[in-house]
């Protein structure tokens, strides 16, 4: 019996000794990858007409020497929320790549229209412009990255170049055209946003509740809102859809979308891209297969292998 018991203390003992072995050596370490400086919460904007607001963005440099492009990230919910920490991964990511990244904050339904939201944007811009010699940013290289309702605004930032009633705020000595596009997911004509899907999401997203009509048509009762569904108003739909407002300057793009997409109907993408090569613009279009409304997709080293070599090609 003891003899069992001995054998058995011996068979445990070598069995933690073989599973905790101490590995040593010596490794070779490549620097590959830059450090990655955070500045958080920087103040790019400020409203002081009721509601007063104060947009902020976190900007992620690397520590390379020169000056590099920059990428803004809009991030998406709909037009209702735009939460900067949404870009946080992407900003490191892009940040290792070498980009200056700054994912920004924009203001939502509720308060305003399209019309202020895309201007929020191009504040962001023009302001990076006005402050490049601080952030080592190559001011004449700037591309805007942008998921769903995010995507929609870079659309509209990149193709409204040279729009003066997009552009208000400070900095407006700075440009606010960008030199790329990245549109991710992004929807275009919003009086399509729902062509693949149910009757019954179609009645939803076109009802004057849905959050289309309300970012186009404002909510009714505020700074004069019209309100109404966005298929009532074809002034501001075709106002508010990228695909009009495409022109000899538009920049280079890159269309990303999955075909599995239940929040924005995948052909949204499809009929932006067509418009892009009617007018001669530069524009690369990618289907991720099985790929869902959902920004994970795109962190993959495949797809975001193909946003970086897109931004590589134009801007670098």
């Amino acid at each position: 019996m003891f003899k069992k018991f001995l054998v058995a203390i011996i068979a445990a003992v070598m069995f933690v000794t073989s599973t905790c072995a101490a590995k040593s050596g010596v490794i070779e370490v490549e620097s590959s990858v830059p450090e990655i400086g955070l500045h958080q919460n920087v103040t790019f904007a400020q409203y002081f007409t009721w509601p007063e607001s104060r947009l902020q963005m976190d900007i992620f440099r690397p520590a390379v020497k020169g000056k590099v492009p920059a990428v803004i990230f809009a991030p998406g919910g709909w037009w209702l929320t735009a939460p900067k920490v949404a870009g946080t991964q992407i900003g490191y990511q892009l940040a290792q790549a070498g980009f200056v990244a700054a994912s920004i904050e924009y203001r939502t339904i509720g308060t305003v229209n399209y019309i202020e939201s895309i201007g929020d944007v191009k504040a962001a811009i023009r302001w990076l412009r006005a402050n490049a010699d601080k952030f080592n940013i190559d001011k004449n290289k700037i591309a805007i990255v942008g998921m769903s309702a995010g995507g929609y605004l870079a659309s509209m930032v990149g193709v409204t170049g040279g729009e003066q009633k997009f552009d208000f705020g400070d900095n407006l000595d700075q440009s606010s055209e960008v030199q790329a596009v990245v549109d991710i997911f992004g929807p275009t004509d919003l009086t399509k946003i729902a062509a693949d899907f149910s009757k019954d999401t179609q009645k939803l997203y076109y009802s004057p509740g849905g959050p289309p009509s309300l970012f186009v048509n404002g909510v009714p009762c505020y700074k004069g809102n019209r309100g109404g569904s966005i298929l009532d108003t074809p002034e501001t739909a075709r106002d508010s859809n990228p695909i009009t407002h495409i022109s000899k300057n538009t920049p280079p793009f890159l269309i990303m979308h999955g075909n599995a997409d239940t929040t924005v109907s995948p052909s949204q993408s499809k009929i932006f891209y067509d418009a892009l090569i009617k007018n001669g613009v530069d524009v690369d279009y990618y289907v991720v297969n099985g790929g869902e409304h959902n920004a994970a997709h795109f962190y993959q080293p495949k797809a975001f292998g193909i946003i970086v070599d897109f931004l590589n090609r134009v801007l670098r």
